[in-house]
């Protein structure tokens, strides 16, 4: 047995029409432990939809590829945001079968290695907004599906560990299920007011805390944090806002999902929706990696001002 039997026979497995994935995926944000529980359809045409739920808060965001494009929903909040995307071909992800397969097929240096009844393989990956991330080990039982897929850093810790509980190759799931619709929820809530201002624990060297401004409106509130230096930027936290239709909004952004974000980034803007909360850093000045740095590493305690 080699590494190119496993490659082989997991492609024939990828052959089916359909698939459902479920499991775990833990990420490792700076000294915090994120807990998501995963469910994956795949259906041949492209179609995908992942369910990402936050075990810590409930929270709940879906992305969705479709005919019409690539979502991003937020169920408990009413709204979406949609992108003209290349998700999920455009980077590895450990959820997607098919990307894992490709990462597979792309090195032609995997490290393959046998025991305990299981196949082990380890291939380069490729993250292009997370540097950090370089390897990955996929783990198979003897039938070739996937049981767990470890992300490590250059210093071998792993940041991303999904332990996957079961793959359905023959799931009763039909093509309606990647109907935007089929994403909205009944109960919506509505957040007005900010309990707890979060604040950014990575700041780039020689930036510093300026500034911070509550301004609250008839039906919402919004507190604007202001960093000076030459990497400078502003974070705005808003109450999110549910409507009271389903809501679309087009957005020329990319989307990324860094650590324990999942959002929208432009070359000088990101945003997402976290706990109720919809963020936005503004900044001419940090790069891609910078901004999801400051926009992962918020917490309530604030350590920076």
């Amino acid at each position: 047995m080699d590494s190119g039997k496993v490659i082989s026979e997991y492609k024939k497995l990828l052959g089916n029409e359909k698939y459902e994935l479920t499991g775990q995926m833990d990420i490792i944000s700076n000294e915090d432990l994120y807990h998501y529980d995963v469910t994956v359809n795949y259906l041949e045409g492209d179609y995908y939809k992942a369910s990402l739920i936050n075990k810590d808060n409930n929270h709940e965001q879906i992305i969705l590829k479709n005919d019409d494009g690539v979502y991003v929903i937020t169920p408990d909040l009413n709204k979406s945001f949609k992108f003209q995307s290349e998700w999920p071909y455009n980077s590895s992800q450990a959820y997607i079968l098919s990307s894992l397969l490709k990462d597979l097929e792309n090195d032609s240096n995997v490290v393959f290695e046998e025991k305990d009844d299981n196949y082990y393989l380890t291939s380069s990956v490729s993250y292009p907004n997370n540097s950090a991330l370089i390897s990955q080990k996929i783990t198979f039982g003897k039938d070739y599906v996937p049981k767990k897929v470890e992300v490590y850093n250059k210093d071998g810790i792993a940041n991303i560990t999904l332990n996957i509980s079961k793959i359905d190759f023959k799931p009763k799931f039909d093509k309606e299920i990647f109907d935007i619709k089929s994403t909205v929820a009944n109960d919506c809530c509505t957040v007005n007011k900010i309990t707890d201002v979060v604040y950014p624990m990575y700041l780039p060297e020689g930036t510093l805390f300026k500034n911070e401004e509550t301004i609250k409106t008839e039906n919402s509130e919004r507190v604007i944090l202001t960093f000076t230096g030459e990497k400078g930027f502003t974070l705005i936290e808003e109450a999110s806002k549910a409507p009271e239709e389903f809501e679309i909004t087009t957005t020329s952004g990319e989307l990324v999902f860094y650590e324990n974000v999942l959002g929208s980034l432009t070359g000088t803007t990101l945003n997402w929706t976290m706990d109720g909360k919809d963020y936005y850093i503004i900044s001419d000045n940090l790069t891609n990696e910078e901004l999801l740095k400051v926009a992962s590493s918020t917490a309530v305690v604030s350590l920076t001002k």
